[in-house]
């Protein structure tokens, strides 16, 4: 293969995803894919023990991954590893989240409900130097009073916030949990009211099931 070919690093929880991309990519005469990771662990992993350069010069990130999630690793990426062009392939496709990728590092963002074809087009673009974003315009906006997209729900909240989650999801009590952090339960009470506003939820019922969707 030419050095100068497509070479391919996906990250996407998804088994039988990952395992169809791959087979699509192989068909592919001017890219390869180099490996498939799971989680956002695997990937700061991978780059950490490969050789320079990189044996992959693009990236095609799922957001809703294992922690840390996409969001989330995208900043290291621009900060670490800046020649890996990275191509976000989500399944969600708001705005506002949109502009969160573009202005967290990534080179380019298509919605799962793409087609090979249109796939296809936004890797090579994406290899060739090009950023692929969306028109904005274009796209529909929330409807008015409707919740923001979760994984821009789950970035609200501080380092705290999730830990107080993580231990609300494990059925701790308010007393419990603010002996467990050394907290007062008026303190634990006020925690606990800011993360079910920031993340838009009615009842501690949706409190639990949004933790055990998002790893909390």
């Amino acid at each position: 293969m030419n050095p100068d070919s497509c070479r391919l690093l996906i990250v996407d929880d998804h088994l039988m995803l990952t395992q169809s991309l791959a087979l699509l990519l192989a068909g592919q005469t001017d890219m390869m894919v180099v490996d498939q990771l799971a989680s956002g662990d695997a990937l700061l992993d991978w780059l950490e023990r490969a050789p320079l350069p990189l044996p992959a010069n693009v990236l095609l990130l799922d957001l809703h991954i294992p922690g840390p999630d996409g969001l989330t690793v995208l900043p290291l990426l621009q900060q670490r590893w800046p020649q890996l062009r990275v191509l976000v392939f989500s399944t969600a496709a708001a705005p506002e989240l949109i502009e969160r990728v573009a202005a967290a590092g990534a080179h380019g963002f298509l919605a799962k409900s793409a087609d090979a074809e249109q796939l296809l087009a936004a890797i090579r673009s994406v290899h060739a130097g090009n950023r692929v974003f969306p028109q904005l315009s274009r796209l529909k906006p929330p409807a008015s009073g409707a919740a923001t997209e979760p994984l821009l729900r789950l970035h609200r909240l501080s380092t705290r916030e999730r830990e107080v989650v993580g231990l609300i999801r494990a059925g701790l009590t308010t007393r419990d949990i603010a002996d467990r952090l050394s907290l007062s339960e008026f303190t634990v009470g006020t925690h606990r009211r800011n993360i079910m506003h920031k993340l838009e939820l009615p009842n501690m019922a949706a409190l639990l099931q949004f933790a055990f969707d998002h790893g909390l």
